[in-house]
């Protein structure tokens, strides 16, 4: 068992220690109140059989009771100690009172000295339930001075009062013995009930936490549940929208589509309504994205691996932003090794590059650059994004690919769900590859696919 604190323990000590002061002090005035009935009943019997050198002691005798009874109702105030105290000197005044009343109507007063010696006996013994060395030998230094007092009254010897004294200190000594030991056992007692107290509020303050803690995690769990529920029926909804978007944008593409083959050929109609096939199949392919990562979460969609060649699907990503990177008068820029032919899901991996894109047009400033680069080194074949906009902090850098993370100026526009670069980063896993930002010289950011051979 673990050591209690020592404040605590100390604290929970000196409480029990007060109450068994307190039980000591009750004791001592019942012993006292039997006393008192007993010598009154003798006293008053004597007195009214006639023997009038009794008649003295029934006042006496009641106030002493009075006195005691009075102290046996304080016993429970902070002032016990002292109560001790005035006890064993009410105590040693009424012996003392009564023998000095006795002694000029006794025809023996050496007899009434000496049985006063008895009586002062009993006070000692009677202070030393106190469990208080001092106060038991204070007491019978003041015995012995009043027994002194009586025994020379009565014409009794010094030599008298010296064993008078001693006899008093020896029932001191001895009271002050057995009650030393009482004394250690109590104490021995009550360290063990205040350990054992201690110990048994800890466990219970242990199990309440314990209990308490479950609670929280129960409720922390349900509150969990109820937010899992709540995103997969939200999940849900918009795959159920985005699917339904995709029978307006197939007209809207069939419409197209029409357009491009009644339309002159070299005509500048016909170049606007291949833009809007561009645009269209832009579109499809981010309802494509929408609706493939919960698939990608799950592992449900595996990437289908074949050597394309790099060059048409950059250029192809190239011409469905060319609008928007025109009237924000951004340069797009190709930049690939020639002939590079890229392993891989070719439908995934133009999604990636058009999202990196789109999220590089957002931040390149007005009149900047930016860079569709495809390569291979060290057995490892890469695509790449770059813009010449602010830098992302190293900090930011891994959680910019988490889902629903959403960049400043998204957040500031409200544009964005946070799902593109979240998209990417799980078609970049499904491929066994790696997304990141790195560093690159004369490019703020720099977003890299890095795709196994």
């Amino acid at each position: 068992m673990d050591t209690p604190p020592p404040v605590a323990f100390e604290n929970e000590l000196a409480r029990v220690v007060s109450a068994q002061r307190q039980r000591v002090l009750g004791a001592g005035a019942v012993v006292r109140l039997v006393g008192t009935a007993v010598f009154l009943a003798v006293s008053v019997g004597l007195w009214l059989s006639g023997a009038q050198d009794w008649a003295h002691y029934p006042a006496m005798l009641v106030g002493y009771g009075v006195v005691v009874a009075l102290l046996f109702a304080l016993r429970f105030r902070p002032v016990t100690r002292q109560l001790s105290l005035v006890q064993s000197v009410v105590d040693v005044a009424l012996v003392f009172g009564l023998q000095m009343v006795a002694l000029p109507v006794s025809p023996f007063p050496a007899g009434v000295a000496g049985f006063s010696l008895g009586l002062f006996a009993l006070v000692v013994a009677l202070s030393g339930l106190e469990l208080l060395p001092p106060l038991v030998y204070g007491t019978a230094g003041l015995a012995t001075l009043a027994q002194a007092v009586l025994m020379r009254e009565a014409g009794v010897g010094f030599g008298a009062v010296a064993v008078a004294a001693v006899t008093l200190f020896l029932v001191a000594a001895v009271s002050h013995y057995g009650t030393g030991r009482l004394r250690q056992l109590a104490m021995d007692l009550s360290r063990a009930e205040v350990a054992r107290q201690l110990e048994a509020r800890r466990t219970s303050e242990v199990e309440e936490a314990h209990r308490t803690i479950e609670r929280m995690l129960a409720e922390a769990h349900a509150r969990n549940a109820q937010l899992e529920a709540v995103q997969g029926h939200q999940e849900q909804l918009m795959q159920f929208l985005v699917h339904d978007l995709r029978s307006p944008l197939s007209a809207v593409t069939l419409s197209l589509s029409w357009m491009e083959q009644e339309l002159p050929v070299g005509t500048p109609l016909v170049e606007s309504v291949r833009t809007g096939l561009a645009v269209t199949a832009r579109l499809d392919r981010m309802i494509s994205d929408l609706l493939d990562v919960p698939r990608l979460e799950q592992g449900r969609l595996a990437p289908r691996k074949q050597p394309f060649p790099v060059a048409p699907l950059l250029d192809e990503v190239r011409r469905s932003l060319d609008g928007a990177a025109r009237l924000r008068k951004i340069r797009l820029e190709l930049a690939s090794t020639p002939g590079l032919q890229i392993v891989g899901d070719a439908g995934l991996l133009i999604r990636v590059v058009e999202n990196l894109a789109t999220n590089a047009l957002r931040y390149a400033p007005s009149g900047g650059r930016v860079r569709l680069e495809a390569g291979e080194t060290q057995g490892l074949q890469w695509l790449a994004v770059r813009n010449d906009g602010i830098a992302i902090p190293p900090e930011a850098r891994e959680s910019l690919f988490d889902k629903y993370t959403q960049g400043s100026r998204e957040k500031e526009g409200r544009r964005g769900y946070g799902l593109g670069l979240y998209f990417s980063r799980l078609a970049a896993e499904a491929h066994g590859g790696r997304l990141a930002v790195e560093d690159a010289e004369g490019w703020s950011t720099s977003f890299v696919l890095r795709l196994p051979r």
